[in-house]
């Protein structure tokens, strides 16, 4: 009981420490959303309009547990990012308590409260407990099958042998803690069937395939930890092994409809064709890939890590100094423990201690197995599956060193018992302090990295579209209808679904545009067009604001490269009465429903070749089309392209009839271009597969697929 009351006290300071960690400031660190996580909000956010799916296709293919759950806590708080922020923050706890729980089982309690406190206040766990990605469900669900997994070994273990209560001062020493002989009878039986503890075994691994790709990889461990078992512990063994192969097979069930549908639909895994070079390489008879992306990736772990901003401070290990000498020192441990069974004849707990290091080691190297694969780039999501499991073994090393530290001092006390007592007290406060200032240091050092310096980095900004975020913000607090905004992501699954997130003022429509190659005037008495530092336009585009009020730039901090943010009004009468096609075509010329030509700009009609030709297209949008493109074409006296410029800055899906794009076309011409007329023309298309490989293009009401602006003459 003193022992339960330690254990719940620790775990208690442990995750309130997780929780301030986790939730100061998440409306405003990160500083903005990847279009990673908005795309997840605005999936949620379909889940909740009735939208259902085994398998999302967004975002290069990704399974749907996450959005699901976030979708459930968007039916309570409202469809805001901060709900897909709050699904992950909640699954770190879980994990944290879960595998607290699993390690108590499998080891100690003390064990247990290191392995928590690491993953409460180390740098890479806080990370990922506060982006909105569905890589942090993985953990948890896998935690959850690991532990109800070693619930069932613990049943076995009932039946095994008679049951011997642990004493209590060797309960440190078992590594499995089962209730005192006083307790209920229904408790007993309960804890000594098996069945319940392999089908919620089942239940939590089958889910982990609609969490993250590499579950695809982690369910391997437990038919290596029953290889394990046969080998070092038979008479478990002989119980066991129908238990976990009924809790796979269960498990493959319930994974069944995804892969299912995967199989039936394999260009819906984008992710997975781009992961899978190294390999392809291998089969073709070269392993530099491999073996390169092998060496990066172990590293990550002790001395080079993710170099993207995303997601890391740029080359930042997994593991500290400190924390990495620990690590190696708890390898070399479970390595010795799991190899003892191995090669002589030991009592059941340690039997069960093998297995359980064993099970860890396994767990380790399979959650690393995709960096392996795939490089250090962007793994601190690869390699999810191991985060829970990879703070057990500083854990362990911590454990055996303060277990080493008492026996030591237990022989030294036999000898002077006299001065026994008083250095007892002050060894094991010693002792006690070296952890605290461990954990303590490691929080203090996990939160200047995260909140000051990662939090604050120029290129996280950028990442995280921390402008965009402040456009949002400004406009929640106007009373405005009519916005078009350029920035470089203007693709519907990029700055839209940002401000799907972020932007919760009804009133405004917004519009997107890219603002180096176009500009989108709103059709609208009065609107503002706001203008990123990214996404700045050109001098041949600027003139058309010059009649425009500059209303205010956004202030930003000095570091920030997507400077400056600046707004205009925009009067349409004023501005129409400026501004016209300096070619205006006497009736505009339809293309289907989508669009129309009103006229166009040329710099120059006649162009040498190895220059630039320079054309602005006007067109009045008519109605949204999702993936239409534009094309701009230089033709020879045969109809065949010379020169061409495919480019549209504004994507079809987000279009609002009766706006304005102006688009800037920069054809280069060809050195060797031989002098001569060649006719200028411009079209639309539709891509009707994912590669676009088959289009179809958008008629005229002439029938023709293309329009002849003028003819371009290309001197000698």
């Amino acid at each position: 009981m003193q022992e339960k009351r330690r254990f719940s006290g620790w775990m208690v300071a442990v995750l309130l420490t997780a929780v301030a960690l986790r939730l100061f400031a998440i409306t405003r660190i990160p500083p903005g959303l990847t279009h990673d996580e908005a795309d997840h909000g605005i999936t949620a956010l379909s889940i909740l309009e009735g939208t259902r799916a085994i398998y999302f296709t967004i975002g290069h293919g990704r399974e749907p547990l996450y959005d699901y759950v976030t979708a459930l806590l968007m039916a309570g708080i409202g469809p805001t990012f901060l709900a897909g922020r709050l699904t992950a923050v909640f699954a770190s706890l879980l994990t944290i308590a879960a595998m607290a729980a699993w390690v108590r089982r499998a080891f100690d309690w003390q064990t247990a409260v290191f392995t928590a406190a690491g993953l409460a206040v180390s740098f890479w766990p806080l990370m990922a407990a506060r982006q909105s990605l569905r890589s942090i469900t993985l953990p948890l669900f896998f935690v959850l099958a690991v532990f109800f997994f070693w619930r069932g070994l613990g049943s076995v273990k009932c039946q095994v042998s008679s049951v011997r209560w642990p004493k209590p001062d060797h309960a440190s020493r078992i590594t499995h803690h089962a209730p005192p002989p006083t307790a209920h009878r229904s408790l007993l039986t309960a804890y000594r069937s098996p069945f319940t503890a392999y089908a919620l075994a089942a239940l939590f691994l089958g889910l982990t395939f609609y969490t993250y790709i590499p579950a695809r990889l982690l369910w391997l461990v437990f038919p290596l930890t029953l290889v394990y078992v046969a080998l070092a512990a038979r008479p478990y063994f002989s119980r066991m092994w129908r238990g976990v192969l009924l809790m796979l097979a269960l498990a493959g069930l319930l994974a069944l409809p995804l892969f299912l549908y995967l199989a039936a639909n394999p260009e819906a895994e984008i992710r997975i064709r781009e992961l899978r070079g190294p390999l392809t390489a291998v089969t073709q008879g070269n392993l530099s890939p491999l073996w390169q992306n092998a060496r990066e990736g172990a590293g990550i772990l002790f001395w080079r890590g993710d170099d993207f901003w995303r997601y890391n401070i740029p080359g930042r290990p997994l593991l500290g100094p400190v924390w990495a000498l620990l690590t190696g020192g708890g390898l070399l441990l479970a390595g010795w423990w799991a190899l003892r069974p191995l090669i002589k004849r030991q009592t059941d707990d340690d039997n069960l201690r093998g297995t359980a290091v064993f099970l860890a080691l396994c767990w380790l190297l399979l959650g690393l197995a995709p960096v392996l694969v795939t490089g250090a780039s962007l793994s601190t999501t690869q390699a999810m599956g191991m985060q829970p499991v990879l703070y057990l073994f500083p854990a362990l090393a911590i454990r055996e060193a303060a277990r080493k530290w008492d026996a030591d001092f237990r022989g030294f006390s036999r000898i002077n018992q006299k001065k026994s007592a008083f250095i007892r007290v002050h060894l094991r406060s010693i002792s006690n302090l070296l952890i605290a200032l461990l954990f303590l240091g490691t929080a203090v050092i996990t939160t200047r990295d995260y909140f000051v310096t990662w939090a604050n980095a120029p290129e996280v900004r950028v990442q995280y579209e921390a402008a965009m975020t402040a456009v949002m913000h400004y406009l929640n607090e106007q009373e405005v209808t009519d916005v078009a905004i350029s920035t470089i992501t203007p693709g519907q699954y990029h700055t839209p679904a940002l401000a799907q997130m972020t932007l919760t003022n009804d009133q405004v429509r917004p519009r997107w545009f890219d603002g180096r190659t176009g500009l989108l005037i709103p059709h609208a008495p009065t609107a503002l067009v706001i203008v990123s530092g990214f996404a700045p336009l050109p001098p041949a585009l600027q003139g058309y604001l010059d009649t425009a009020v500059p209303l205010i730039t956004l202030p930003q901090p000095a570091t920030d490269l997507d400077r400056p943010l600046t707004i205009y009004q925009v009067d349409l009468a004023d501005w129409q009465m400026v501004h016209q096609p300096a070619m205006p075509l006497s009736q505009p010329v339809s293309f289907g429903e989508a669009v129309e030509l009103v006229g166009y700009d040329v710099a120059d009609t006649a162009v040498a070749p190895g220059e630039t030709l320079q054309l602005i297209t006007w067109w009045r949008l008519q109605n949204p089309v999702a993936g239409i493109r534009l094309f701009t074409h230089l033709a020879g006296a045969d109809g065949v392209p010379v020169a061409q410029a495919d480019l549209l800055a504004a994507p079809g899906e987000s279009w609002i009839p009766g706006d304005l794009l102006l688009q800037l076309h920069e054809i280069a011409i060809p050195s060797d271009l031989p002098p001569g007329q060649y006719a200028l023309t411009v079209g639309w298309y539709t891509c009707l597969d994912a590669a676009c490989q088959q289009t179809k293009r958008l008629l005229t009401p002439t029938a023709q697929d293309h329009f002849t602006l003028q003819e371009i003459t290309i001197t000698p």
